[in-house]
């Protein structure tokens, strides 16, 4: 099973002792601290509970004089003792912890680089209390829980704009690569550590370098006696942790590796069948494939919302529950998962904007084909988007030409509905203003740049928050080899003509997965939209609830959702759930998941809940 997640709680009068010690538990007065694997005492004056996972724990334990295998906790807190605050940029891996200085009367916690341990914290008065999910901080000292309107504003769009909020008024989430101090009632927020490029080498290959890190990044993850299964979909990055951690386990004589997998049959476009078998037939498997069409999305709905601590920009959780739940009946407590790829690696669209700059047009023409073809738009819209951004005079009249063909250059009016939000809502959560205010990775010069903002922004952490309260409640360990630090700053470190040429996005780890992976794999330039399932269940085994739940005066969404518009999108995505498109599916589900939530399971009155119009007046 995973560890308990650590919490803990300090209070500003020193004398108050807030919870009794006991399993799992260290308790002082004005001090409480839980979860990991118990609280780990350093000389009786240092206390430190963690979820960690140190992939350079016997480099540090070498330096620190410790047994090379001494826990996690025991390490943070000899670096503590060491390096004092600045420990966490010592420590390699995935990790949060907690350390109480007694002498000091200081409580350090901190967040991994890339986030993939979550930490949230709640400050009332002189009392600071921390979780790794927010709505374990939710209710505050009068028992009172509050949502925050900002934070339905921004999912029923479907962006995280804000790195530090949560679903809950007064919770905050810790950055990633940030460590939280509160020291004689003073709290200070730093972050100790950022993502930084690794120069490329001229002359060396990127595709070996590559090859050699991922499978690194692998191997850590899938430590000796721990019963580990990767999620494999048929796509480049499944596959490759896949291929890579059977070729290890082949060397060593191990028995075959337990894969588990979710297909879909119909529609064809949406059938990876192919894909996954190419990849079992190279042999060294144990699958465990599940055939979910038809599944329905909301079944036991409301116990996802208790796992997730709310609704979450995840609609796959639904399906993914059976696969998840078929691993820990195998007896699996740790699954690669091969979440972020893309992010990582990066299509390497930058480059695009590189050429643009530089008016190669021809080239960018040639090099905008592997884009399209991902995103299901032609060649002459990704062209006047790419050189609508540059201020060159060639580049705004080739813009203006191609507007013609790019439904987003109309006129508002002419334009879809980008989401469902009632205009109160609009108004009060401030969204227009908050979305001007954003900085979109597109527009960050090059590719580096673009790559970079993509990997910091405020999406990646939350995601993490959310898969890790989701694989805890099915008592599995998710572990995301392409998230390793060495690989991402590798990544993103190479020049944009190693992830994308001649039409080919993600270059690199194509070269670097050659001859390991099947060829099939590595052409792939698709990538499945599951919107199509998730259409087809709503319809098929909810429509009577989404009905009721949109058209009721009544009904919990009414101050948030513009209810007619809404209820126009689900009509016609009823009318042909195969033909609906990705955008309409995902707004609808967001306003029916967050509706649920409201009605069943979310157990708050909303802060600030937007007054009709008429009232309001």
């Amino acid at each position: 099973m995973p560890l308990p997640e650590i919490a803990g709680i300090l209070a500003g009068d020193a004398h108050r002792r807030d919870a009794a010690p006991g399993p799992g538990r260290w308790s002082a007065p004005g001090i409480t601290l839980a979860g990991g694997s118990g609280p780990v005492m350093l000389d009786s004056d240092c206390v430190v509970v963690a979820d960690a996972r140190i992939d350079n724990r016997p480099a540090l334990c070498r330096e620190l004089g410790l047994p090379a295998d001494a826990p996690e906790a025991a390490v943070i807190a000899w670096a503590y003792r060491r390096w004092g605050e600045d420990c966490p940029a010592r420590i390699e891996g995935s990790f949060a912890f907690a350390l109480w200085d007694a002498g000091r009367r200081r409580l350090l916690c901190a967040r991994d680089l890339m986030g993939v341990r979550p930490l949230c914290y709640r400050v009332e008065g002189t009392t600071l209390r921390f979780a790794q999910s927010p709505a374990a901080l939710a209710d505050g000292a009068d028992g009172s829980r509050c949502v925050r309107e900002e934070a339905v504003a921004d999912f029923l769009y479907g962006r995280v704009l804000d790195a530090e909020g949560t679903w809950f008024a007064g919770v905050r989430r810790l950055p990633a690569g940030h460590a939280l101090v509160h020291e004689r009632g003073s709290l200070r927020l730093r972050q100790y550590r950022s993502i930084t490029a690794t120069p490329h080498t001229p002359g060396s290959d990127p595709a070996t370098t590559l090859r050699g890190l991922l499978d690194s990044a692998v191997a850590r993850r899938a430590s000796d006696g721990e019963n580990v299964g990767v999620l494999l979909s048929g796509g480049l990055d499944s596959s490759a942790i896949a291929c890579l951690l059977r070729d290890r386990r082949k060397r060593a004589g191990a028995a075959p590796l337990p894969i588990f997998s979710m297909m879909f049959r119909e529609p064809r476009r949406s059938n990876e069948r192919h894909h996954l078998d190419a990849v079992l037939a190279t042999g060294g498997f144990a699958p465990h494939v599940l055939d979910l069409d038809g599944y329905a999305p909301l079944a036991g709905f409301e116990s996802l919302l208790d796992a997730t601590g709310g609704p979450a920009l995840s609609p796959n959780l639904a399906c993914m529950r059976a696969v998840v739940a078929a691993a820990a009946d195998q007896g699996i407590t740790v699954l690669l998962d091969g979440h972020g790829g893309d992010e990582v690696v990066s299509h390497g669209y930058g480059l695009l904007d590189e050429l643009a700059a530089r008016g190669a047009w021809a080239a960018l023409w040639r090099e905008a084909r592997g884009a399209a073809d991902n995103y299901g738009r032609s060649r002459l819209v990704l062209t006047r988007r790419v050189a609508a951004r540059q201020t060159r005079l060639d580049a705004r009249l080739i813009a203006r030409a191609l507007a013609p063909f790019d439904r987003e250059a109309a006129p508002a009016a002419e334009r879809p509905p980008a989401h469902l939000l009632s205009r109160d809502l609009l108004a009060q959560s401030t969204l227009a203003e908050r979305l001007r205010a954003l900085a979109r990775p597109e527009m960050a010069r090059g590719e580096q740049a673009q790559h970079h903002a993509v990997l910091a922004d405020p999406l990646q952490a939350y995601a993490f928050e959310v898969h890790a309260a989701f694989y805890r409640s099915m008592g599995v360990t998710a572990r995301y080899p392409f998230w390793d630090r060495e690989v991402v700053e590798f990544c993103l470190g190479l020049p944009a003509h190693e992830k994308l040429s001649q039409g080919w996005s993600r270059l690199v780890l194509r070269r670097a997965m050659a001859g390991i992976v099947p060829d099939s794999v590595l052409r792939r330039r698709d990538k499945i939209d599951f919107s199509v399932h998730l259409a087809r269940g709503l319809v098929s085994h909810h429509h009577a609830q989404i009905s009721e739940l949109l058209a009721s005066a009544a009904s919990p969404l009414a101050p948030y959702v513009d209810l007619a518009r809404a209820q126009r999108t689900y009509a016609a995505i009823a009318a042909d759930p195969d033909a609906a498109s990705g955008r309409a599916v995902q707004m609808v589900w967001r306003a029916v998941a967050l509706g649920i939530w409201l009605e069943t399971g979310c157990g708050a009155k909303a802060a600030g809940a937007p007054q009709p119009r008429e009232a309001a007046a």
